[in-house]
């Protein structure tokens, strides 16, 4: 067993912290992970994306295709479209791209993640709203697993609106 994800957005959008969050909850039920963050030279508004392993057994990092793949804006649409296996999942934050895929050989889920966080919690939360909908193609970690590392990691005054955003992207 082997799942393969490319995160990817602007920095500040909480791509790398979604990344953590998912390597934090498959290591805990005994997976080997990997992260491989890449952030841009700017401090906010640059590329922040991360690549991540998750396997039974050690393996090599480097990624040509992934199984899922989430695009948080334009650009990662187009640097990224093409990195998705044939099958694979292609989810894009609806709310900042407008533009259409070009592939008919994957899944492409688009979701309003802004306006879903806006609606149930915090404009802030648009990210959690994305890794709700990651989780959809993932059967190494659950909901239930994300919900354990939210209430670990986070402050307490931000785990309510958290999970509810992270179960709005799920259900979605």
């Amino acid at each position: 067993m082997k799942s393969e994800l490319i995160l990817s957005g602007i920095g500040g959008q909480g791509t790398i912290l979604m990344g953590k969050m998912v390597c934090t909850a498959a290591a805990q039920k005994g997976y080997y992970v990997t992260l491989s963050p890449a952030y841009g030279q700017e401090k906010r508004g640059g590329r922040a994306s991360c690549q991540i392993a998750i396997s039974e057994e050690m393996g090599s990092m480097i990624l040509s295709k992934a199984d899922t793949i989430l695009v948080m804006d334009e650009k990662s649409l187009k640097d990224y479209e093409n990195k998705v296996k044939s099958g694979g999942t292609l989810i894009i934050n609806h709310s900042m791209i407008t533009t259409d895929t070009q592939r008919k050989d994957i899944d492409v889920i688009k979701i309003p993640f802004t306006e879903i966080a806006t609606e149930v919690a915090t404009v802030k939360s648009a990210n959690m709203v994305a890794l709700g909908a990651v989780l959809k193609t993932l059967t190494v970690v659950t909901l239930d697993d994300i919900k354990e590392v939210i209430k670990m990691k986070m402050k307490p005054a931000l785990i309510e609106q958290n999970i509810k955003a992270l179960e709005a992207g799920f259900h979605f």
